[in-house]
């Protein structure tokens, strides 16, 4: 429950690369007034200055000099905002396929995913011939993300001009191969959006009167409070670490199971690194407690910013998390060029790690309607069909059984800048738990 007693959901924006994902996070923030005021007054008068009005609200979210110099998001950025029924936490992904690294990571600390495609001509078509934002999609429901809402965005082009035909033309496409993908929802909702002058955002828009459906946020206050699992040890994936001057080592992450308070002694793995929470901060504010499916920020002592990765896991020192030495997996290979056979080695991002991983043995082929095996030991395996496999790290990573604990426990498969298959865990041979150290070992970001 967040502060002020309301439900949290964080949510991750993710689209094509120029869709209009940050500027239309930045303006639903800007009607709700999420910005600190002092800072937000900054960022519109640099804009101004520099004669890139546009930016004046996205550029409290794209910060770093070379985002704000090329107009592209290159780090997810993390911003709070609140609706009358609940508190979110938005996460705006970048959307180039180059940095498709930065944006799976966001992707698995979200509940909800916002799939934003252009409805600008060119951009839209581009979108489809493409096939990046049915990748995109693909990504979020191999991340475990069970509800997607979609914002048509830019339908105040000169080429759209709020057409309600282009409009539906875009929602039969996106609907069927979000179908295609694997959602499953029977009312997916579907908003017309502006994101420079805020259309459709947190009120109805007189340009789309023909338009009927819910508001853009009021499409993710309908998607409901999202049921958490079972109280379990705790377990939060490090997405950013951080160096904080008068407060130290900072991680960020998404509590997956568990809570954590101030005092708690944590382990990280890989590593083995022991610290000791000194204060919780969700939201810009100093709370007594995370639990599951907060974003926070942990402050720590005991350890530096430098002996810290993205894609370590965070653990209780009483329960800790260890290092996957080999697991097993149900994959299904969506697309590969050729057959993919023992020694194949692509990357895998699982939670917020992405590793190199080898398939060491292919054990059985599945039978996709039966769900039993029709084959086993097979020499190879092709596009389409579904293998069991035995996998081995080539680096140090925390892995889990989905069935423990989903979020850790299932990966994209990643080749050549695309993604190949999807997988779950279902069991896992672990290292012993090192014994605290500082000379730390982790994998390369």
């Amino acid at each position: 429950m967040a502060a002020g007693g309301k439900p949290r959901m964080s949510l991750v924006l993710v689209g094509p690369q120029g869709c209009g994902k940050t500027t239309a996070l930045a303006k639903l923030c800007e009607q709700l007034a999420a910005f600190p005021t002092e800072e937000h007054a900054q960022c519109q008068n640099l804009a101004m200055e520099l004669g890139r009005p546009p930016y004046q609200h996205g550029w409290m979210l794209d910060r770093l000099p070379n985002e704000r110099e090329r107009g592209m998001t290159d780090v997810p950025a993390i911003q709070s905002f609140s609706s009358e029924a609940f508190s979110y936490t938005g996460l705006d992904t970048p959307g180039r396929e180059s940095v498709a690294k930065n944006m799976l990571c966001a992707t698995s600390l979200a509940d909800v995913a916002v799939l934003v495609v252009s409805a600008a001509e060119g951009e839209w078509e581009v979108t489809v011939e493409s096939g990046r934002a049915r990748e995109l999609a693909l990504d979020c429901f191999t991340m475990g993300i069970k509800t997607v809402v979609v914002w048509v965005s830019k339908m105040d082009d000169v080429t759209v001009q709020f057409s309600s035909a282009r409009f539906e033309e875009i929602k039969k496409t996106v609907s069927t191969f979000l179908k295609e993908v694997g959602y499953k929802q029977k009312d997916m909702p579907f908003v017309p959006i502006a994101g420079l002058s805020g259309e459709n955002l947190t009120s109805k828009s007189p340009e789309m009167s023909w338009y009927s459906g819910p508001t853009a946020l009021e499409a993710l206050d309908a998607v409901g409070p999202i049921n958490r699992p079972a109280e379990k040890p705790l377990r939060m994936p490090v997405l950013k670490v951080l160096n904080v001057p008068e407060v130290g080592t900072v991680v960020v992450g998404r509590i997956e199971t568990g809570s954590i308070r101030p005092g708690l002694k944590i382990i990280f793995s890989p590593s083995g690194l022991v610290a000791e929470a000194k204060s919780i901060q969700k939201d810009g504010a100093k709370v007594s407690e995370g639990s599951g499916g907060d974003i926070v920020g942990v402050s720590l002592s005991g350890v530096e910013a430098a002996e810290i990765q993205r894609g370590m896991v965070l653990s209780g020192s009483n329960d800790p998390a260890a290092d996957a030495e080999t697991f097993l997996a149900q994959v299904v290979v969506l697309d590969h060029p050729g057959l993919i056979r023992a020694g194949y080695c692509p990357a895998i991002a699982v939670h917020t790690a992405q590793v190199p991983c080898e398939f060491e043995e292919l054990v059985a082929k599945i039978d996709r309607k039966t769900g039993k095996e029709s084959e086993t030991n097979p020499e190879s395996a092709q596009t389409g069909e579904v293998i069991t496999v035995k996998m081995r790290p080539r680096a140090l990573v925390c892995l889990e059984t989905f069935s423990a604990y989903a979020p850790l426990g299932r990966f994209a498969i990643r080749d050549h800048g695309r993604t190949i298959g999807v997988g779950v865990i279902k069991e896992v041979t672990k290292r012993p738990v090192p014994k605290p150290r500082k000379d730390n070992q982790y994998f390369d970001d």
